[in-house]
């Protein structure tokens, strides 16, 4: 019998790409969702009526339930479904699974950076706690003392509980706030990873993967800005030619991530900086980049993950190492700079005008109660713009305007 059904776990955020996808080129789409259950603006993304069955971790069949399916893959939908998916995978398509050995490596960021560490690329100085009291001694280190530290959950996704601590002032209370909340995955927080801030420009590199060979889908580059205490808020994200300076350098030290990490087969998104002194791990995320990155891949290269594995499971193996860049492609996303109620919400409506203005998302009315943004999260609540042109002179004239015009919305402080 030939395998045609796909299993996904967790199809969140961009992983709703995929079930309709995989039925065009004939596949039959199964979901399964993993436990506890992320938060709803993950949820929220779910679409039922793409998938022939729903599953749930925690059936007592679920396992003879898929054995007794024509499983071609299984594959993460999103970062809630990485742990599942690879326990999956190992056990029912092992052809087209990464190394079980190091699954705790590709989901656990203190673990992550060990391994990194071990295969011999430079990383930041990292440590991971189960209590603050264990981190005293790293934070005492001559190569870290009193530099800046961000302080993280172990396990999380989309920046949340990403902390600065200046200087390594307030490093106790911040691991101690952290451990024991519940983070945006649904789980909770155990344990929690130290490192020294690294400086320079991020990047992401976006790839697919196939029989342990790496190819690259997209690179982008990331501007992140302070706003008040917290000091990684995306402000746009701009797609890159393979051409361009430090992408090659960039690709080459991810490949030796990924192969790190164990990762066999499928997408990842990888997070770098580069630093004064070369490329170091941000983190490596076993699954589609998220927050409509795929379609905007698609529409910069003519290409994406979720593309080149449609072609993979339907026989076609021919997946190029790069990319061609088609179009400039930049994502302007909006920040509220403190809390409060929006108002004149309508001078973000001029943003659809734009010559280079392919989406406008906007998730607020005049009125509504604003969060200061904090986070990716917090950041996509109130609403983003997607650029794009052959023409990058264009967008970049376009993307000035933008800001003009978003800087227009105010938020009237609440009594």
């Amino acid at each position: 019998m030939t395998a045609r059904h796909v299993v996904i776990v967790d199809p969140y955020s961009s992983g709703v790409m995929y079930a309709p996808a995989l039925r065009r080129a004939g596949f039959i789409p199964v979901a399964v969702r993993s436990t506890p259950l992320p938060v709803a603006q993950f949820t929220d993304a779910f679409r039922p009526d793409d998938f022939d069955l729903t599953l749930k971790q925690g059936e007592d069949d679920l396992l003879a339930r898929l054995r007794s399916l024509s499983v071609a893959a299984v594959i993460p939908g999103s970062e809630s479904g990485v742990t599942l998916s690879d326990r999956l995978a190992a056990t029912l398509t092992p052809e087209l699974a990464n190394r079980p050995d190091l699954a705790n490596c590709r989901n656990h960021k203190g673990h992550m950076a060990a391994a990194v560490a071990a295969a011999g690329l430079p990383v930041t100085p990292t440590v991971c706690v189960r209590e603050a009291a264990a981190a005293e001694d790293f934070v005492a280190r001559p190569d870290v003392a009193g530099q800046d530290l961000v302080i993280k959950p172990a396990n999380s996704v989309s920046t949340d509980g990403v902390t600065l601590a200046p200087s390594g002032r307030g490093w106790r209370e911040i691991v101690e706030g952290l451990l024991g909340r519940t983070n945006a995955t649904g789980v909770r927080n155990n344990e929690v990873v130290l490192q020294r801030r690294l400086f320079g420009a991020e990047y992401v590199v976006n790839t697919f993967t196939a029989d342990g060979r790496h190819t690259v889908t997209d690179v982008c580059r990331y501007t992140k800005v302070s706003n008040g205490d917290s000091f990684a808020v995306y402000q746009d994200v701009e797609f890159l030619g393979a051409d361009e300076p430090h992408v090659d350098q960039l690709i080459a030290y991810v490949r030796g991530a990924l192969d790190a990490l164990g990762i066999r087969f499928g997408a990842a998104h990888t997070e770098v900086m580069l630093t004064s002194d070369g490329p170091r791990l941000i983190e490596v995320n076993s699954r589609l980049a998220g927050s409509g990155m795929e379609a905007a891949a698609e529409l910069a290269t003519g290409d994406n993950a979720v593309r080149r594995l449609v072609r993979h499971l339907s026989g076609n193996r021919n997946h190029p190492d790069t990319f061609e860049l088609h179009r400039r492609v930049r994502v302007a996303m909006f920040v509220a700079a403190h809390s409060g109620i929006a108002t004149n919400v309508a001078a973000y409506e001029p943003i659809r005008a734009l010559p280079t203005c392919r989406a406008l998302h906007l998730n607020v009315h005049d009125g509504d109660h604003i969060d200061a943004t904090t986070d990716l999260l917090s950041s996509l609540r109130l609403g983003w713009a997607l650029l794009a042109h052959k023409d990058p002179d264009k967008v970049e004239r376009d993307y000035t305007r933008l800001r003009v015009y978003a800087d227009a919305m105010k938020i009237v402080p609440e009594n």
